[in-house]
Formats: C-alpha cells, sequence, structure tokens
C-alpha cells in the first residue's frame, strides 16, 4: 500500500465505528502470564475529531514523567500499569489506572473492544490494552506525578512515511536501533510496546506500514 497516496482514503474508512466493527468481529489473542512475568493493562483512547466527524479519530499518549524506578520512564505510552491483586480483571486494571493517571473516568460504554496481549520484549510483563472512546469535549487531561505531558495524535499521522523509521533508543545503557513513530519534534519517538500496539490497531483497520531507515 502507498502510504502517502492513500491518507486520505483511510482517513474516510478509519473512524470510530470503523473501529468499533473491526474489534467485534474478531477474537483477542489472549497469552497466558508465564511465572517470571508481571501482568499490566492500558488504555488505548480515541477521541472524536475537534473538528468535524469525518476527520480522523485522536489517540491520546502520554509521556511518562522521569523516575528510576520506572523502565519506561520518559518514554510515551499509554495510561495504564501493573495489574494489582484487587482489580478483578486486566480490564479493571486499565480503567483505574486512567482515572489515576490522567483523570479520565472509563466505562463499558466507551468501550470499543480488545487488542491482543504482548509480552514486552525488554521487561518480563505481558500487557493487555482495550480500545476506548471519548466524546471530543474530553480535552482536558489532568496528568498525576507520573505523567510528564500529553498529547492527541491524529490516527492519520501514523500513515506518513516521514513519521516512521528505524531509530536508535538508549535503553538501560545499551543502545538498540527499533522501530518507531515520530509524533511531535519536541517529544521522544514512540516505540516498544505502545508502538507495537498502533500498529496492530491500525492493521486490524486494514493497514500494514513500512519501514525506512533514519
Amino acid at each position: 500500500m502507498n502510504i502517502d497516496s492513500n491518507i486520505k482514503k483511510f482517513q474516510a474508512e478509519i473512524t470510530v465505528d470503523n473501529v468499533r466493527q473491526v474489534l467485534s468481529q474478531r477474537t483477542p489473542v489472549m497469552i497466558k502470564s508465564a511465572p517470571q512475568h508481571r501482568d499490566a493493562a492500558v488504555a488505548v483512547i480515541l477521541r472524536d475529531s475537534l473538528t468535524t466527524s469525518h476527520q480522523s479519530p485522536e489517540l491520546l499518549l502520554i509521556q511518562r514523567a522521569q523516575h528510576p524506578q520506572d523502565p519506561w520512564s520518559g518514554n510515551l505510552s499509554f495510561p495504564g500499569g501493573k495489574i494489582d491483586s484487587e482489580d478483578r480483571s486486566a480490564y479493571a486494571a486499565a480503567i483505574r489506572e486512567t482515572r489515576e493517571e490522567v483523570n479520565l473516568c472509563l466505562s463499558r460504554k466507551h468501550c470499543l473492544g480488545r487488542l491482543d496481549d504482548i509480552y514486552a520484549a525488554r521487561v518480563k510483563v505481558r500487557v493487555s490494552a482495550f480500545v476506548f472512546n471519548v466524546p471530543a469535549r474530553f480535552d482536558y487531561v489532568q496528568g498525576n506525578y507520573e505523567v510528564q505531558r500529553h498529547f492527541w495524535i491524529p490516527l492519520t499521522h501514523f500513515l506518513r512515511r516521514e513519521h516512521h523509521a528505524m531509530r536508535t533508543i538508549t535503553w538501560d545503557e545499551d543502545q538498540a536501533e527499533v522501530p518507531s513513530f515520530l509524533i511531535h519534534p519536541d517529544a521522544p519517538p514512540l516505540w516498544g510496546l505502545t508502538y507495537r500496539f498502533v500498529r496492530q490497531l491500525l492493521r486490524h483497520c486494514g493497514l500494514n506500514l513500512n519501514i525506512t531507515r533514519k
């Protein structure tokens, strides 16, 4: 697929209703947690466009605050975190973490579906992701101490070839070349688990992206 020449076509197809329909027609892959792995859950939150209903939905990304005990310190991610013993399910954990981190109260009426579970590559954790939709009026996000700032990014942003490339990142004092998205000139690249979930969402909606090198 020619990404740049198909932005308008994809924009017309990648609506909230389209995402809901696609996710409702598939069974998410829920992998078992290995004994040495922790379990976590995230909320993939889509906001209706602030302009017209025909514009691309916007995706909420947060930049995590710098913290020595957070393996994703300073990185871009979705709201979410570890599934605690008091959480009834991974879904409940995603709801709780979103409320705690960005003060958004989600419920079943907002949920569009679930993505396939993913094992992290560099940390022993299994992550479950739930996709939500909120109205355009959700333009204010109040991050807690774990959140440095947030971004609302149109899904069509991820179709532009110049935003999608192999980039060198530093992880635990080591450097690695990883596939990534550039979402903002003043933000770190989006890579790792969150990148993989974004690509998975786009793939379910019919778009596979090619990687270029920077």
